[in-house]
């Protein structure tokens, strides 16, 4: 059994290769483009909607068929296309060159497994099952959609705005002590009940009670 090791990896303006044309690699190339990765696809043709992604700027379509030369710098290989011998060859050029891939519908090819992902703000939520059920790992993200909708990301926007105030003013002990205080359920719960203005009283209040 292989146990995954859970990543979140910046892909800003690194390049990722992405073998095929269809609806799989279009999921996978504007994931990536959200990422701020740089896109190469290689492919003869693509669907209408992918090619409508291709910019010369940050994704890029070599109309041809997939070779070892593609490989190039990049960090990253997705294996899409509807061809299984091509697939393979994608994956056993890649994993010969260090270069860590993911084939569709193929787990055991891949040396890594792309999980189920959830983002709400700052908050990004990657739920696995490590290829047991894909469709279970998206079922399980609905469910925390439901949970952590609209006002986390207004939660996790107010805390984010704080951290350099709280780091040039507090000392270690005390920051711990703010966090604890900011983050034990009051003003997640004045957020949910549209109370942003009170939940941002409260915390300025804890702050100037813990000041010297």
């Amino acid at each position: 059994m292989v146990v995954y090791y859970p990543l979140f990896m910046n892909l800003k303006d690194q390049w990722v290769l992405v073998v095929g044309g269809g609806a799989v690699a279009y999921r996978k190339v504007k994931t990536l483009l959200a990422s701020q990765a740089l896109v190469r696809v290689v492919s003869p043709g693509l669907i209408s909607p992918l090619e409508m992604l291709i910019d010369d700027k940050r994704c890029f379509w070599s109309m041809k068929e997939y070779s070892l030369t593609d490989l190039g710098d990049v960090v990253l290989v997705f294996a899409c296309t509807e061809k299984a011998e091509v697939n393979d060859r994608v994956a056993a050029d890649a994993q010969a060159a260090s270069r860590p891939v993911n084939v569709a519908d193929n787990q055991e090819k891949c040396s890594f497994i792309v999980p189920s992902i959830f983002r709400q703000g700052n908050l990004s939520i990657a739920v696995s099952t490590g290829g047991a059920s894909p469709l279970v790992a998206r079922q399980i993200r609905k469910q925390l959609e439901e949970i952590y909708g609209d006002p986390m990301a207004a939660y996790l926007d107010l805390l984010k705005t704080w951290r350099p105030e709280i780091k040039r003013k507090l000392p270690e002990a005390k920051r711990q002590a703010f966090w604890e205080k900011v983050t034990d359920g009051v003003i997640w719960e004045m957020i949910k009940a549209d109370r942003l203005e009170e939940a941002k009283g409260v915390i300025e209040q804890c702050f100037q009670s813990l000041l010297d």
